[in-house]
């Protein structure tokens, strides 16, 4: 069942009923199920229009049949609706005249119940092929209204996932970015200053190796619990990563940021944990704080003044907060900054390259695409993505990086002869750019390669606010035969909007979920069941990715995930095998 059906379930229970009525004499059919709100929603169709007597008539019936079935015993207190495919009216009926045909139905995971039913009028004796015709009825409405609650449900649940650190409960990296975006918008309409606290454990490592990992991740909710303590509610704390930590303070100036940040500094000082080992976990913290719009008018360049000070009171000897003088701008780190320099290089002398990472079928264990990643080639070695991509993005360098990749991968893709699928990640801005499909299309031309055979995977890193303009380029797109993944499926909730918006071929599952599943990952394997079964509704293919270990392939294997990636299957390299 596709979301587009979904979507438009109530229309295909009209159309049964509009086709059933030929030849049954039905009344009404209705349906039943928790809805978001925990409350039961009733609704009624009609083929006629019926007067409110036979409404009232129809849920008396219906309410009867739910006693004595404990699972329903919410029903009572449904929310009730009636729709009507004629506006003729509805001959008056009566209690005695009507008679009820039901199916229950549930789902395991998640647990969750539902019930439908047809009102028929009594007018004749039913034979065996009455019965029939009502009973495959019923199976078709429950195979729609099950397929409804599930991708409900699933959905519900990934996304109160997707926006919280499932160690501290705190806001992750993700909704951190959004959060800190819409403050400084918030700010600018309204003219008011907030403060921003950028955190570091000191030696945290050094408690990971002397007390152990368990201890480790005590230590790290202690301190999440600490921070919420110290700062007010309605502040915003978020753990960004590892042991960095944020806090957004709304309507805050430099002076109550300051006490703030002294609190927790002074808090964490006081905490001490004891470990198996006899040693007690203790530690300090290196905070970094920026206020816009004195330090910064932008949401990037204020977190990184805000790190950059981070770094500046571990440099000075950790345990304190350092604020920028009037000398530390962001013009001035931007200045002395490096990756720009190699970055215009890259691009100059064309040392962007591409490697592959082989992705497999799960069921054939045949290498069936490739993901295309960005390296840039140095005298001292190859440099990641992840070293180079947030700065070419500040920079505007992100589409001259993008076409060079693509170019060389064309080459390679050429010269080998590969026919496979090729994944590359895209940012959704990059869809809008005016150059940017162009330029693609002329490279598919000259290297002769099939638009089929390109999966663009959608990531996060410039969230898209025109949603509508990019679902308009992805529509166009696929019908020249592009396909389209989602990037890190679950981390975030752009992730949703995207699954509803566009027509999607592949949701690529976050690593830090799938690496997770082994160990204390019952959170974590939960997540990924999830987002397989939800997929799997949609007919949307998984991928994936951080499958670093045997134990992770079987995990992931035994949920029924359709494609792989990882170390444990391959590194990236720079050949196509």
């Amino acid at each position: 069942m596709t979301f587009d059906s979904v979507k438009s379930w109530r229309e295909q229970i009209k159309n049964i009923l509009r086709e059933s009525a030929k030849i049954v004499d039905i009344l009404f059919i209705y349906t039943a199920f928790r809805s978001e709100d925990e409350r039961y929603a009733l609704e009624l169709f009609w083929v006629n229009t019926p007067s409110p007597a036979s409404r009232n008539i129809a849920e008396t019936v219906i309410h009867e049949g739910f006693l004595g079935k404990p699972a329903f015993d919410a029903m009572q207190e449904s929310a009730i609706s009636h729709a009507a495919l004629l506006p003729s009216p509805l001959r008056e009926m009566s209690r005695e005249l009507v008679e009820l045909e039901t199916k229950t139905f549930g789902l395991a995971i998640p647990v969750t119940s539902g019930i439908v039913g047809i009102g028929l009028r009594l007018d004749r004796e039913k034979d065996a092929t009455d019965a029939l015709i009502v009973e495959s009825i019923l199976t078709a409405i429950v195979n729609i209204v099950s397929s409804v609650m599930a991708v409900t449900t699933y959905t519900r649940e990934i996304e109160r996932f997707a926006t919280r650190d499932p160690l501290t409960n705190l806001y992750n990296q993700v909704a951190f970015w959004d959060l800190l975006e819409y403050e400084t918008e918030r700010s600018k309409r309204q003219k008011y200053s907030f403060s921003l606290l950028v955190m570091d454990i000191d030696n945290f490592k050094a408690i990971n190796d002397t007390c152990g990992h368990e201890v480790g991740d005590t230590f790290l909710k202690q301190f999440a619990s600490l921070v919420k303590t110290a700062v007010r509610k309605g502040d915003v704390p978020a753990r960004y990563g590892g042991d960095n930590f944020t806090a957004i303070l709304p309507v805050c100036d430099e002076e109550q940021a300051y006490i703030v940040a002294k609190r927790i500094i002074e808090s964490l000082r006081a905490l001490s944990l004891p470990s198996p080992e006899g040693v007690r976990a203790k530690g300090t913290v290196s905070i970094g704080l920026a206020v816009y719009p004195g330090h910064a008018a932008e949401a990037k360049d204020l977190f990184l003044l805000a790190d950059s000070m981070m770094v500046q009171a571990k440099t000075l000897g950790k345990d304190r907060v350092c604020v920028p003088s009037e000398h530390d701008t962001v013009g001035a780190l931007r200045s002395l900054g490096g990756k720009n320099i190699l970055i215009m290089e890259a691009l100059g002398q064309k040392t962007v390259v591409p490697y592959f990472q082989p992705i497999i079928n799960m069921k054939t264990r045949r290498v069936e695409a490739y993901e295309v990643l960005t390296r840039i080639v140095t005298p001292d070695g190859v440099i990641a993505a992840a070293e180079f991509i947030e700065t070419a993005e500040t920079m505007g360098a992100i589409g001259r990086l993008d076409y060079q990749l693509i170019e060389r991968t064309f080459e390679k893709v050429k010269k080998e002869r590969y026919d496979g699928a090729l994944f590359l990640n895209l940012s959704p801005k990059a869809l809008i750019l005016s150059e940017f499909i162009p330029t693609v299309r002329s490279l598919l031309r000259e290297y002769g390669i099939n638009p089929a055979k390109m999966v663009f995977e959608i990531t996060e890193r410039d969230t898209v606010k025109n949603l509508g303009l990019v679902e308009k380029f992805i529509h166009d797109l696929r019908s020249e035969g592009f396909r389209f993944a989602i990037d890190d499926f679950g981390s975030g909730y752009s992730s949703f909007q995207y699954i509803r918006k566009f027509s999607i071929d592949f949701l690529k599952i976050d690593g830090e979920f799938v690496k997770n599943m082994t160990e204390k990952g019952t959170i974590e394997k939960a997540i990924v069941t999830s987002i397989a079964a939800l997929a799997k509704s949609l007919g949307i293919k998984t991928i994936a990715e951080y499958v670093e270990t045997e134990q992770i392939m079987s995990d992931v294997e035994s949920v029924g995930i359709d494609f792989a990636q990882g170390y444990y299957i391959r590194r990236p390299s720079p050949e196509l095998l």
